[in-house]
């Protein structure tokens, strides 16, 4: 399946992910413990971010914070940190497990 990989770094490409796992894995740092989250866009694609980006002190991603705050998405004051995989939610839903 493709997604977007929002990188820190200010790029963004596209990238094939082939299960659940793997995005997590690549969102939160290749921790295998890790746990992510789901940030609904309201335009038909979500963003799987690290859901302790902010607690293991991520940078801010610039780009993906912009584009959450476009669609109102995230409060104002807030920011979307770490590395971040943009999906459809329609494809994100039929991501396999592993």
């Amino acid at each position: 399946m493709e997604a977007v990989l929002y990188a820190l770094d200010g790029t963004k490409r596209n990238i094939k992910v082939n299960s659940f796992v793997e995005a997590r894995s690549i969102v939160c740092n290749y921790d295998p413990n890790g746990l992510a989250e789901v940030v609904r866009l309201h335009n038909g694609e979500l963003f799987f971010i690290d859901e302790e980006g902010k607690l293991k002190n991520y940078p801010i991603n610039e780009l993906a914070t912009s584009l959450a705050h476009l669609n109102e998405a995230i409060y104002p004051h807030d920011c979307i940190v770490g590395d971040v995989l943009l999906f459809d939610e329609n494809e994100f839903e039929e991501l396999p497990y592993e």
